[in-house]
């Protein structure tokens, strides 16, 4: 546990990334954390996942997590949520699945081969 009064944009950030560390996730993803904001109880962050390659070192397609640390308590409660779901994990109870970030990309891409423009 972390006190709520030791949580700042930084600190957040580690938080985060400490956590996705510890997912069992193929190497070949790689992923970027951004700080989207802060209100008076919570801080809020991205983590963008893609898989970059030789031919395409910029992926067509995203899969995104949203955290959001609550400091309104003595203890940050930290939790997250996938991209276009609603369910929320609470890290150390939810097991993280992989096929979660090929389901939202696969559904990306699916719907971008769809749309011409």
């Amino acid at each position: 546990m972390v006190l709520s009064t030791e949580v700042n944009e930084e600190s957040g950030i580690k938080l985060v990334d400490d956590i996705v560390k510890k997912w069992d996730v193929n190497e070949c993803w790689l992923y970027c954390i951004d700080f989207l904001e802060k209100t008076n109880s919570q801080l809020q962050f991205r983590v963008k996942w893609s898989i970059p390659t030789r031919r395409k070192p910029i992926p067509s397609a995203t899969a995104a997590v949203y955290f959001t640390i609550d400091i309104s308590k003595k203890d940050a409660d930290i939790f997250y949520v996938l991209e276009a779901q609603r369910l929320i994990h609470t890290p150390g109870k939810s097991v993280f699945r992989e096929k979660w970030l090929k389901d939202i990309i696969t559904t990306k891409t699916m719907m971008m081969n769809d749309v011409t423009f």
